[in-house]
């Protein structure tokens, strides 16, 4: 049983930690590239001292503001994607293969039955797979955008 916890806790750490390569090999210099050229325009924009110029400067590059905002969001969307990805190939595996009884010292209600080992905890690995997610998701979300 607790070599079963281990097994899940570590295909939970294996999947963020392929999601955060994935970002940080594909995802991550797009998105700075895509942030650079933003600022390049928002200098642009405030280098000139003219209000109704600066309004005029600002709807003739507006579409392209737009479009690099766009290309941001939508690499953002992809991550997210790519990990909710993962979690159903894992949640697939764990739910297939990894099957065995958690047992809990304490009575949790509509969670746990009591039997004479103690009280069962019901879809024991599905709450352990949650439980590892939430711990280590903070992992593959993390970005070192220092721009």
């Amino acid at each position: 049983m607790i070599l079963d916890i281990i097994y899940i806790f570590l295909i939970s750490l294996f999947s963020n930690l392929v999601v955060y390569v994935i970002y940080k090999y594909y995802f991550y210099n797009k998105i700075v590239n895509t942030i650079k050229v933003l600022e390049q325009y928002e200098e642009r924009l405030k280098n000139i001292a003219s209000s109704k110029r600066r309004e005029k400067t600002y709807r003739k590059i507006s579409k392209q503001l737009d479009a690099y905002m766009s290309t941001v969001r939508y690499y953002m969307f992809i991550r997210s994607m790519v990990l909710v990805g993962i979690y159903i190939v894992d949640l697939i595996i764990i739910l297939s293969y990894l099957n065995f009884q958690i047992y809990l010292p304490f009575y949790i209600p509509y969670l746990t039955l009591r039997t004479s080992n103690g009280y069962l905890l019901l879809n024991g690995p599905l709450f352990e797979f949650i439980a590892s997610y939430i711990l280590l998701t903070p992992l593959s979300l993390r970005s070192n955008l220092k721009i």
